[in-house]
């Protein structure tokens, strides 16, 4: 079970954000435990890799933007010094307000656990990256764990944020595909 005690990832944006990537990333650092955001403004890519070594963080997160809405969930390796060799193409997000129940913002998170019910490599890269246990069965872990990050299969995988009582928590992320590249 993965506790807050850590910064495991820092995750930031490109330099001039939309406001529906600002509201993604608060929903996401609100809801992952060990993830702290850091507002890039006009920093250049060393002082970002300077910020995530002090806060002892693992991985950056880079969410770009392109015509006001996420694109891209890019991963950097602070400690091996290298770009991750996929790149998550979003298609679409459903922020809390667009989501068809209330869903109040909840307190932060203290543990997490990633659900792959798509048996794809998602499921296998958001474990690696956040260090949460992974697991195919959805009802093993209810009540268990603050956040659920849950893969569900479709014409793309959808990723949802659930709570302990397996509602929403926070915004869903459509990606379309992995695209691997060469670093």
């Amino acid at each position: 079970m993965k506790r807050a005690d850590s910064c495991e990832v820092v995750i930031t944006t490109s330099r001039l954000p939309s406001k529906k990537t600002l509201e993604l990333i608060n929903d996401l650092v609100n809801s992952l435990p060990g993830v702290e955001k850091v507002v890039r403004g006009k920093k250049p890519f060393t002082s970002l890799l300077e910020e995530a070594v002090i806060r002892g963080a693992r991985y950056i997160a880079f969410i770009w933007d392109r015509r006001g809405m996420p694109s891209a969930l890019l991963f950097y390796d602070v400690v091996n010094k290298m770009w991750k060799p996929y790149m998550l193409k979003i298609s679409g997000i459903k922020t809390r307000r667009e989501l068809p129940v209330f869903t109040a913002r909840r307190p932060p998170a203290k543990s997490a656990v990633v659900v792959d019910l798509a048996g794809g490599e998602l499921g296998d890269i958001f474990a690696e990256i956040f260090r949460y246990p992974l697991v195919y069965d959805l009802d093993a872990v209810r009540g268990l764990f603050d956040t659920v990050i849950l893969v569900r299969p479709g014409d793309r995988y959808v990723v949802e944020v659930l709570g302990r009582d397996l509602g929403p928590r926070a915004t869903v992320i459509k990606i379309a595909k992995v695209i691997y590249r060469h670093v």
